[in-house]
């Protein structure tokens, strides 16, 4: 540094000539800042003012004398001048080029060490004031950025909070928005489907649908009898020419309101709901349907259960009004659960089924069994009110083998407890192959020569085929024993007889080919195209011989439709299923000679076949084959019993490593079948003898399991002859309820007088009757059931009468006889009301008003109100124009009958609450049965609306009803009370008059008529009010049924 600064041309001559002045006198310098500098510096270094001038000095001394060499001229010029000015400042000097003294150097050095230490010293003392001064520093500037930072964070906090609050009132305005728009489309719905059918104002021929399908509510003994209506959205191509419609897609009714929609309305609706409530448990899942499997989200609220598609465009069809379709997403309530069951998927244990009031079923597949486990444990764990506590297989075989459910009952129950559904096509029910004649004209039910063997698999009903797949067992055993095979892409599995099987989807599909919406799942099966015209399921003969003798591959059993619905078998939509090489053209099933052409007669004589005493004797049989010990080990091998591997449970996918090996077994899982669950391991009872002693049965909406406690075990008695209902075919049976025509004749048990005429007679539950007044209507609430057991009075949980009738149109309720009725419901003034009906186990109330408009209340069982129910909303239904006289429910197949004074009659549906067609015909209906001057016409309807058949009565007909006793072991007549005091019975499968049942002592016109629920007494009542009970002759000791009058007087306290 001292060389750079002092960088000068002062001469040594100038610095002696200003030491001889002794003028302290600085030399003239060209750089004026060199001279500033040099000036400052003498100054610095004056004597006895500076401690650096000594070190400065001898630093000058070591580079003059240590490191000469290595300076130029012009700096050893510079190193001069700065020790002459040390020298004048009275410092130690040392010549430029004098000789080194030793004494001087040694003093110098001993300087030098001194200086080296202090400045040791001074630079330990300054670091460390310099770290007390940092340290001091930083905790100042600590505290500054704490303070910086929590005003940082209030005013980050306090902008997220202003953010969030805004965002959240952005949020909730389009989630306002989104509900008033939701709201607004299913208000919209609702008012199209209530405003836009045959009988209402906004009809319109061209977009309203006109096809059917099978609706998939179960019915008792999980019968899916009813069909819905629907758009056919299949190309004409598929259609008889006759029967095509215009190419352009129809839209529903008033379909613009919802064009703009992208979404689901449906599925919104059910994401909105489970977004209201607490959801505990969200799992993955598939929910599993015939025509799809649809993946999404599980969700378990406090109220209800949620399924939420991931995406409805994913999904195979959007769901859409009357589509052929249910939609994707769905939801429902705890109380609306009656059954929960495990269920198999696709051969693994991942599945759980629910069964619901209502009647519908889902069927839910999980990833795994821990996941399926812990959703099982997390439904059970909720209050379930409607929960049944599902009797074991022991029980349920009890109730078949002491004869108090019949074969199909309890082939429909295996099925149930072995897994099978009708939500998948691959585990769907299965029944028996039970005829083996379909070609005779006559046929008798006695005679066992005409029932397929029940011993053995129906593929080997003869000795030719059963050597044949004898041989094919022992070649693939003697294969599977070799090994594999290097060159085998596909390793031998174990040995079978079949390789496929009595039940699958393609099965399944064959059979209801004709019935939408199987139709399109099997065109979709098919590539889109029918089968070969001579492989349609075209005929009950043919199928019956392929499956028995004919073919080697068809080994096909049958599915419960061919046990109660006739409607499968008909070309209903007109389908173009092409023309055989015998050049007839496949239409309508051909049914059986015997069946005479009618699809409905064909179902009802297969039923009493399947109740046969024949068929119960040995029904045992086929049982151990597809239920039992027969399905597996030693004892399938024996009875020509096995079937590919890949149709058991257990197949385990995932420990297949080869991934071509892998997704053959997967396709063969999906498309075999699959064995039903095991359920009996030793060989099932038989039935001995007649042991079904059908002496009534509850009604099916009260459930199968239970115990019927008013079956008593009668007394032999002689066997009568009596005329069959059908001459052609042999061993049917009538049934053993009172009137029958096989059963002894009835007589009168119980005559009360009362005084004043009885609106209606209605048969309960519990066994008891009830007579109540014009103007009156019961409501009850049962208990749940409670599996196998018995019936007693606790079963009614709620019951008040409902009265109606008054100025003020308020329905008044009584359920306490010690105190007055209460207003329940006021009814607008408009709908003056003139009829009511009840549905106990939905708490549904339906009231008919003058002006035709029928009103539905859903109410809710609650102690907090007076009455014990409140309502919680209600639905006008809009078809009739007169004044409503009756209103009928059928629960059982959720449908409600209502009637008009100018002879209107229509079906409604009670679980979507709306209009499902109209019966034509009617001219002035009295109780749902046509009137006419000089007597009346009795018409019989199938619950779908097609006419069974109609008669002419001379008498007028002033009330009907219905036998009710199980199909199969019974053929049930109507009842009709006529205007001259008898009740005269018909015949429900042709409406030939089968018995009268007169009371000479009494011929006024018989205004009500009931049979209790288990079939053993008639009750009549006359327009005198009173009440005559008939039981059958054999049966007189029986005890009666407890019957309770409700007359007007029992309002007015």
């Amino acid at each position: 540094m001292i060389e750079a600064s002092v960088q000068s041309r002062v001469s040594i001559s100038q610095l002696e000539e200003n030491e001889k002045d002794n003028q302290q006198e600085l030399p003239t310098y060209k750089n004026p800042f060199l001279k500033e500098m040099f000036k400052i510096m003498i100054e610095g270094l004056s004597a006895g003012t500076s401690r650096h001038g000594p070190k400065l000095s001898l630093y000058l001394f070591e580079l003059i004398h240590n490191h000469k060499d290595e300076l130029t001229n012009e700096e050893q010029l510079s190193v001069g001048v700065f020790m002459n000015a040390l020298k004048l400042c009275g410092y130690k000097y040392i010549p430029f080029n004098a000789p080194p003294k030793p004494d001087l150097i040694k003093a110098m050095k001993e300087d030098q060490k001194k200086y080296e230490a202090e400045e040791d010293v001074n630079k330990a003392a300054w670091e460390k004031t310099m770290a007390n001064n940092r340290q001091t520093l930083f905790q100042r500037l600590d505290a500054k950025s704490k303070d910086i930072s929590k005003i940082a964070g209030d005013i980050t906090q306090a902008v997220s909070l202003s953010q969030g609050m805004e965002r959240k009132k952005v949020i909730q305005h389009i989630r306002g928005m989104y509900k008033t728009e939701l709201s607004a489309s299913r208000h919209w719905q609702e008012l199209i489907q209530q405003l836009t059918h045959d009988r209402a104002l906004w009809y319109d021929p061209a977009s309203y649908p006109t096809s059917w399908q099978l609706d998939p509510t179960e019915g008792p003994n999980r019968e899916r009898r009813r069909l819905q209506r629907c758009y056919l959205t299949i190309p004409n191509k598929y259609l008889l020419k006759d029967r095509q419609k215009s190419e352009e897609v129809i839209k529903p009714p008033l379909a613009y309101l919802s064009e703009d929609k992208t979404h689901s309305s449906h599925s919104s609706t059910v994401k909105d709901k489970a977004a209201s409530e607490h959801i505990r448990v969200n799992r993955r899942c598939i929910s599993v349907a015939p025509s799809r499997e649809t993946t999404g989200e599980l969700l378990l609220g406090k109220c209800g259960m949620y399924f939420v598609e991931d995406n409805a465009s994913d999904t195979v069809e959007s769901p859409s009004f009357h589509g052929e379709t249910e939609p994707a997403s769905f939801s429902w309530t705890f109380e609306e659960i009656k059954e929960v069951h495990k269920r198999w998927w696709q051969l693994r244990d991942n599945a759980v089924e629910i069964f619901l009031t209502n009647g519908r079923t889902l069927l839910l597949a999980f990833d795994n069994t821990k996941v399926r486990d812990d959703v099982y444990h997390n439904i059970l764990t909720n209050n379930l009110p409607n929960l049944l506590e599902y009797g074991n297989i022991t029980a349920l075989t009890h109730l078949w083998y002491t004869g108090q459910i019949t074969n199909f009952e309890y082939l429909t129950h295996l099925n149930k407890h072995a897994g099978r559904s009708f939500n998948d096509l691959m585990q769907y029910p299965v029944f028996p192959f039970i005829l083996s004649d379909y070609t005779s004209e006559t046929l008798d039910l006695n005679d066992p020569s005409v029932y397929r063997n029940l011993v053995k698999p129906i593929a080997v009903q003869s000795k030719e085929k059963e050597d044949r797949y004898v041989d094919t067992y022992k070649y693939l055993e003697e294969e599977y024993r070799k090994g594999a095979r290097e060159d085998d892409p596909m390793p031998p599995v174990q040995p079978y007889h079949y390789g496929s099987h009595y039940s699958n989807s393609g099965t399944v599909l064959h059979f209801l080919v004709r019935m939408p919406p199987f139709t399109k799942m099997f065109l979709a099966y098919q590539d889109q195209s029918f089968d070969i015209p001579d492989r349609t399921f075209h005929s009950t003969n043919t199928t019956w011989r392929l499956s028995s003798y004919e073919s080697m591959t068809d080994v096909k059993e049958l599915i419960p439709e061919f046990f109660y619905l006739p409607e499968f078998l008909v070309n209903r939509e007109g389908f173009d299923f092409g023309v055989r090489q015998n050049g007839e053209r496949v239409n309508h099933v051909n049914l059986p000679p015997w069946a005479r052409n009618d699809p409905r007669l064909f179902i009802l004589i297969h039923r009493q076949a399947l109740e046969s005493d024949h068929v119960s004797q040995t029904i045992c049989h086929w049982i151990d084959l597809v239920f039992g010990y027969k399905q597996k080990g030693k004892a399938s091998v024996q009875a020509i019993n096995v079937f590919h591997p890949a149709t058991y449970f257990g197949m385990d996918v995932s420990a297949v490593e080869d991934p071509v090996q892998r997704r053959a077994l997967e396709t063969m899982i999906k498309t075999y079948g699959q064995t039903p669950r095991q359920l009996f391991h030793t060989a099932h009872v038989s039935r001995p003898g007649s042991k079904l002693i059908m002496e009534g049965e509850l009604p099916a909406a009260m459930g199968l399991l239970v115990q019927f406690a008013f079956r008593e075990t009668r007394e032999h008695t002689k066997e009568i002859l009596y005329p069959s209902p059908l001459p052609w075919i042999k061993g049917l049976k009538w049934g053993e309820y009172v009137g029958s025509p096989s059963a002894p004749d009835p007589v009168v048990c119980f005559s009360q007088p009362h005084g004043e005429r009885f609106g209606s007679l209605q048969a309960l539950p519990t066994r008891a009757i009830c007579g109540l007044s014009r103007k009156f209507c019961l409501l009850m609430i049962y208990s749940k059931e409670q599996g196998v057991r018995s019936m007693h009075s606790t079963d009614i949980q709620w019951s008040a009468i409902l009265s109606w009738g008054y100025a003020d149109n308020i329905l008044r309720l009584k359920s306490k006889q010690s105190e007055p009725p209460i207003n329940f419901i006021q009814s607008s003034q408009f709908h003056q009301v003139t009829s009511c009906a009840w549905v106990p186990d939905s708490c549904q109330l339906f009231t008919g008003s003058k002006c035709g408009v029928i009103t539905a209340y859903i109410n809710r069982f609650t102690s907090s109100t007076p009455s014990e129910i409140e309502m919680e909303s209600q639905v006008h239904l809009y078809g009739h124009t007169a004044e409503i006289t009756s209103l009928f429910v059928c629960k059982p197949y959720s449908i409600m009958i209502s009637v008009s004074q100018d002879g209107t009659c229509i079906i409604w549906d009670l679980n979507r609450l709306c209009y499902v067609q109209s019966l034509a015909g009617h001219k002035s209906p009295v109780t749902a049965v046509s009137a006419i001057g000089g007597g009346s016409d009795l018409r019989l309807w199938t619950v779908n609306g097609d006419l069974v058949g109609h008669v002419h009565c001379r008498e007028i007909i002033h009330s009907v009803a219905f036998s009710n006793q199980p199909e199969g072991v019974s053929i049930n007549v109507i009842a009709g009370g006529l205007e001259n005091g008898v009740v005269r019975l018909w015949s429900t499968w042709d409406l030939k008059p089968v018995r009268e049942i007169t009371f000479p002592k009494s011929n006024k016109p018989i205004v009500s008529l009931t049979f209790s629920c288990d079939g053993h007494h008639l009750y009549t009542a006359n327009n005198e009010g009173t009440v005559i009970a008939w039981c059958r002759k054999d049966q007189q000791r029986l005890k009666l049924p407890m019957f309770y009058s409700f007359l007007s007087s029992y309002a007015a306290g």
